[in-house]
């Protein structure tokens, strides 16, 4: 049956109060947050406010060497004052540019085969490295993963019932994102050896689309997390190791450790106050285009002290090694978060740049700008990566006839064979 629009608009009406206080009431809150982040400069050093937050383990954010430079949290982003269209944004964008090398990556998925008598599934990344140079060389790639019955089913755990498994569509997930994280890992070191050789004059840029601070995995089962806490600390170890930038990007983020910071250093002003995200905040202190913050060091949760690894032969930890700021590009009033590696702020940019990090979110917001909003190079991955419905159809299609072919008993569940029936 088609969806029941008149009982969604019915739920709906029933529950705009609740709706509307969510996204209006905290207007208040909003402008008291807003004064406070205007007058956290004022209120001693990166040391000092280190030194007031250390009696929490998780203050969300903390200052570093940039905040005893500023005056304020917000970069304003000069050139796009005198900006009339879209025309200027994209003139001024592909000058800066010019001759980067910038890659990103991105995944999908088809779930398992429960239609079927054998559980399989597919994952599959892309990868595109825009070179923007004068001839517009781009170079693609996809690679794939099957998976099979062992990897997308598991066992309940309890006593006795090792030998029974079940299908976990969440394991997909999981080999997805490490998958994600080895095709990163890999590129990495082809743009590594490209740049040291000379083959490049500027440093190449990686975009990551997600978060390097992985709290979304902090309810999953303990195997299961630590699986996604190294697959990014082996993305951030290649990048420290061949001195390679990555930014994990986060488009209209929620995050809220400034304004949990700022709750903690101010207690009696906002006592048993919420946090609000930080992107609603800062979106009414920037001006309309390019603006960013700070960088700040991320201590959000557990999940940043796990991130840890070996590679080449050196143990590495990031615990205190991820950084943020924000960075609007419109349209849309949100925010969109750049993560780090905190080695970027210490490292030495190209001319015009004090380090890799300035370098790096100066080039995210031109090609955030190329995509009117996003950036372009993650854009194409992503159509390149998606395994639509018709993907999806297509797989059946392939593993049915691959069994028959070769002799392999790969047949329909009644359930399913029932529906695909009735849905033709």
């Amino acid at each position: 049956m088609p969806l029941d629009r008149a009982g969604v608009a019915a739920a709906l009406d029933a529950n705009i109060d609740t709706i509307r206080t969510y996204v209006e009431d905290d207007s208040d809150l909003i402008e008291r947050y807003q004064e406070a982040f205007w007058d956290l400069p004022t209120m001693g050093t990166a040391e000092e406010l280190r030194s007031e937050l250390s009696r929490f383990s998780y203050p969300g954010a903390v200052p570093v060497e940039a905040f005893d430079k500023c005056d304020s949290l917000i970069n304003h982003h000069a050139p796009s004052d005198e900006w009339e269209s879209h025309e200027a944004v994209n003139d001024w964008a592909r000058d800066l540019l010019m001759d980067v090398p910038m890659l990103a990556a991105d995944g999908s998925e088809i779930p398992p085969t429960t239609q079927f008598n054998v559980p399989l599934a597919y994952v599959q990344a892309a990868w595109c490295l825009n070179h923007h140079s004068p001839e517009g060389e781009l170079e693609r790639a996809r690679e794939g993963k099957l998976l099979g019955p062992m990897d997308v089913t598991r066992t309940g755990g309890e006593e006795g019932g090792e030998e029974y498994r079940f299908v976990d569509s969440s394991l997909v997930g999981l080999h997805r994102y490490e998958h994600e994280a080895e095709v990163l890992v890999d590129q990495i070191e082809e743009l590594a050896a490209t740049f040291e050789a000379g083959n490049s004059d500027q440093p190449p840029i990686v975009l990551y689309d997600g978060p390097l601070v992985v709290s979304f995995a902090n309810p999953k089962r303990p195997a299961v997390r630590t699986r996604y806490l190294e697959a990014v600390s082996r993305i951030l170890a290649a990048s420290q190791h061949h001195e390679i930038p990555v930014v994990g990007y986060v488009a209209g983020t929620n995050a809220v450790e400034l304004s949990k910071m700022t709750r903690l250093l101010l207690q009696e002003e906002f006592g048993s106050d919420r946090t609000v995200p930080d992107a609603r905040i800062l979106a009414g202190m920037m001006s309309p285009w390019g603006d960013s913050t700070i960088p700040f060091m991320c201590r959000r949760d557990g999940s940043v002290d796990g991130l840890e690894t070996s590679y080449k032969g050196r143990e590495y930890t990031f615990g205190n090694e991820i950084y943020f700021s924000y960075l609007k590009v419109p349209p849309g009033a949100g925010l969109d978060r750049l993560e780090f590696p905190g080695w970027m702020l210490n490292a030495d940019g190209p001319a015009h740049h004090e380090n890799l990090y300035e370098y790096t979110l100066a080039m995210s917001r031109a090609e955030a700008g190329v995509g009117r909003g996003y950036p372009e190079v993650l854009q194409q991955a992503d159509t390149d990566a998606v395994l639509n419905h018709r993907d999806r159809q297509q797989f059946l299609r392939l593993l049915q006839k691959w069994g028959e072919e070769n002799d392999v008993p790969i047949e329909w569940d009644a359930k399913a064979l029932s529906k695909e029936l009735r849905r033709r």
